[in-house]
């Protein structure tokens, strides 16, 4: 329809808007662009943003005519480049460059000399003095051959490229995408996928013959950015702690099973029996205590490590009000600039509202969960032979795995519903930045998840058998062992499911209902990837969410079933290669988004751990009854199991706490390297770009000759031989 001519040398196409092909688009009787498209075509092109619109090659399935029109945007190394400079984008530094002028000096913009400031390296330093080190972009010449290109055919990366071109089209050319996409102006914006770099990606996501630890993780980062790359991070370095403990676990698993440990509890235990679990059950309950603490510590310092070397220790995010923002016009107090108001009492009003119905929902979730142990216990009870099978002349009642799957779709169901629910309560609450909104979002669905993915477990370790009186063949800890197997086994089969297919029937649905007439290979590549599944904040937050919720389930009850670690392990070798297949095949190319870590995720672990100290020590003491091995093993007599009982549980976990606290102080979040680097970067900042000379320099200095004074008019022309007042033709002032 209409190209605007090249600028200069240019990118390829990375952006894509997507205009509806309707009549606010375009003119029916003209055929030409209604004034609202023409302006954002006029604004990106002032923005330097050079423009392709095509029809696409989907036709609607009412009209039969092009149901789209697609704009494809790139921009030229300098006005990126510009771009870079206006809004302070961190660069990675060469640092041979970086050494040499450091060694050397340089003279500065204003002609003051820098002297050298060579920075001295220690045998034991784990980084060179200048590894790592990543500075604002800055036009000056004597900054500009310091930075480390990404590659010979670009300077910037393909992440950098695209966030620069996103702040081109929202910050120079003022278009507030989410509000041109909520009044129906545009259908969407987004980056494209690079057509050299994804098949190389995918194949090393997918690969099966790559352990976890190969995982491509700093690849990932220049991809698709920082926030996916924290999350794939993440992911494979829980799964290699998980290996770890998995092996412990298969051990423990193993030596009882060796002993007389039936996962059908036929046969009654032996001395033997007791003897080993009076030493495995709490030590590898201490064990997994010990293994989330000391993984939760390592992950922090393993973020301020990526975050060293990803140059977003001290990155600031600069944010748009939401389109959805509400308020009254207003001034700022501040700077005088037009704002949007919205009280303080008005938001608590909303916040109290939001969090009263949401709270009653949980209380719902809490009764079906209730209704669903009373089916089990009326099942068990009244009707005992309705689900019962016999095995080697012994009834088996399955009331308790048919109950379990039950529960399993409760979960699932309530999941649903809650997230939409949560979803409408969020935008209740009006929040102005889509930071305050996902950080709300999180604590709402942290609190819900853990309700209803634990809620049945928590229910038979540890109020069952005070309210039902006994648990599934007299034993809750079996019981609880079954449940975790099937919860867990089946939540993992339903996981799997929903991501790999689930993108894809919805990318089937979108194109049957949207395209007619239209063969998948006429299509252009910017319009495939508009019709497949968007990989917005939700999708990162829910692969963020499912890892945190199987921590949960790899440590609050792995007593139950030690397996549980090695599981989750062998889920997440999977796991890896799905998430990699959905973000490079299935999904959109996300817009990049720099971050410093996983932000509020962290203070979830946390507490997570704290958490898994309580249940684990109740399942040792109370379900499990670890004083009825100790009194099988030594024949104690007469014992006052109540008072042990409590005694020995308030002594574990004391003593585990203050050994967790104790381990979390004698570790720093930052290691020593990351802290001396980060230091030495806040000091290379000074000199490169900020040219402060040292205390002893603080004069400028340059050479002086006596026909200089001459034009200064500080000496005269009869001075100019030499033997003047100042004695000497040359001078350093």
């Amino acid at each position: 329809m209409a190209e605007t001519q090249p600028l200069c040398k240019h990118d390829p196409w990375a952006y894509a808007l997507v205009f509806p092909n309707d009549d606010a688009t375009v003119d029916a009787s003209t055929m030409t662009l209604q004034p609202a498209a023409l302006e954002i075509l006029g604004r990106l092109y002032s923005a330097g943003i050079e423009t392709k619109l095509f029809h696409s090659a989907s036709l609607s399935t009412a009209t039969k005519t092009p149901s789209l029109i697609i704009c494809k945007l790139r921009t030229t190394h300098e006005f990126l480049a510009s771009e870079a400079a206006r809004i302070n984008l961190p660069m990675p530094m060469n640092a041979i460059k970086l050494r040499a002028i450091a060694e050397s000096g340089f003279r500065g913009t204003d002609g003051r000399i820098i002297d050298s400031f060579a920075i001295a390296q220690l045998a034991t330093d784990t980084y060179t003095p200048y590894e790592h080190i990543h500075m604002k972009y800055d036009v000056a010449p004597h900054a500009q051959a310091l930075y480390e290109p990404h590659s010979a055919q670009h300077f910037f990366s393909s992440t950098k490229r695209l966030l620069l071109l996103e702040s081109l089209i929202v910050n120079v050319a003022q278009l507030n995408l989410e509000a041109l996409k909520t009044q129906g102006v545009i259908l969407d914006c987004f980056p494209l996928h690079d057509d050299v770099e994804r098949p190389l990606l995918r194949d090393a996501l997918t690969s099966m013959r790559s352990m976890t630890w190969h995982t491509p993780v700093h690849a990932v980062k220049n991809y698709f950015g920082c926030k996916v790359g924290f999350y794939f991070a993440y992911l494979v370095f829980y799964s290699n702690w998980l290996l770890v403990a998995g092996l412990v676990g298969l051990g423990v698993f193993l030596l009882e099973a060796s002993i007389k440990t039936p996962l059908l509890h036929f046969v009654s235990g032996t001395a033997s029996f007791y003897l080993v679990q009076v030493y495995t059950v709490p030590l590898f309950g201490a064990f997994v205590v010990l293994w989330s603490t000391l993984f939760l510590e390592s992950w922090k310092r393993q973020t301020a490590t990526l975050a060293l070397q990803w140059g977003t220790t001290n990155i600031e995010a600069v944010e748009q009000v939401r389109p959805s923002f509400q308020g009254v016009p207003a001034s700022c107090s501040i700077t005088g600039a037009p704002i949007t108001y919205f009280s303080e009492a008005e938001k608590l009003w909303r916040q109290v509202v939001s969090w009263a119905v949401l709270l009653a929902l949980i209380l719902l979730d809490i009764a079906i969960v209730a209704l669903v142990f009373y089916l089990r216990y009326y099942l068990t009870q009244t009707h005992p032979t309705w689900c019962s099978i016999t095995i080697s002349g012994h009834d088996l009642s399955l009331s308790s795995p048919i109950c379990s799957c039950v529960n399993v779709l409760q979960m699932n169901l309530m999941y649903r519903i809650y997230d939409l629910l949560s979803l409408r309560m969020n935008e209740y609450e009006n929040h102005a930045t889509d930071s305050a909104y996902e950080n709300h979002y999180l604590v709402k669905s942290v609190l819900f998840n853990f309700v209803n993915s634990y809620m049945a477990l928590i229910y038979v370790a540890m109020l069952k058998k005070p309210i039902e009186g006994k648990c599934w063949e007299d034993d809750c800890f079996w019981e609880l062992r079954y449940s975790l197997i099937i919860i867990y086994g089946v939540q993992i089969f339903v996981g799997n499911v929903k991501e790999v297919w689930v993108p894809r029937l919805y990318n089937k649905l979108v194109g049957h209902r949207t395209i007619a007439l239209c063969e998948v290979d006429l299509r252009s590549r910017a319009e495939q990837q508009f019709l497949q599944t968007e990989y917005g904040w939700k999708g990162s937050f829910d692969d963020t969410l499912e890892m945190v919720l199987q921590f949960g389930y790899s440590t609050f009850f792995v007593i139950a079933f030690p397996l549980t670690p090695l599981l989750s392990y062998i889920n997440n070798v999977i796991e890896i290669r799905v998430d990699g297949y959905r973000l490079t095949v299935d999904c959109r190319r996300p817009v990049p988004r720099n971050a410093d870590g996983l932000g509020l995720w962290v203070d979830v672990l946390e507490n997570m751990v704290t958490f898994s100290i309580l249940s684990n020590a109740y399942v040792i003491f109370y379900t499990h009854g670890y004083l009825s091995d100790i009194i099988n093993v030594y024949l104690w007599q007469d014992v006052n199991r109540p008072y042990w009982d409590l005694a020995l549980f308030v002594s574990f976990v004391t003593t585990v706490l203050l050994f967790r606290a104790a381990l979390a102080m004698c570790i720093d979040d930052v290691p020593a390297a990351v802290a001396k680097q980060l230091k030495r970067q806040a000091f290379l900042v000074t000199k490169v770009l900020d040219q402060v000379v040292a205390d002893t320099d603080v004069a400028k200095r340059r050479e002086i000759t006596a026909a200089t004074l001459q034009t200064l008019g500080v000496i005269h022309a009869g001075d100019a031989d030499g033997h003047g007042y100042y004695g000497a033709l040359h001078h350093t002032v």
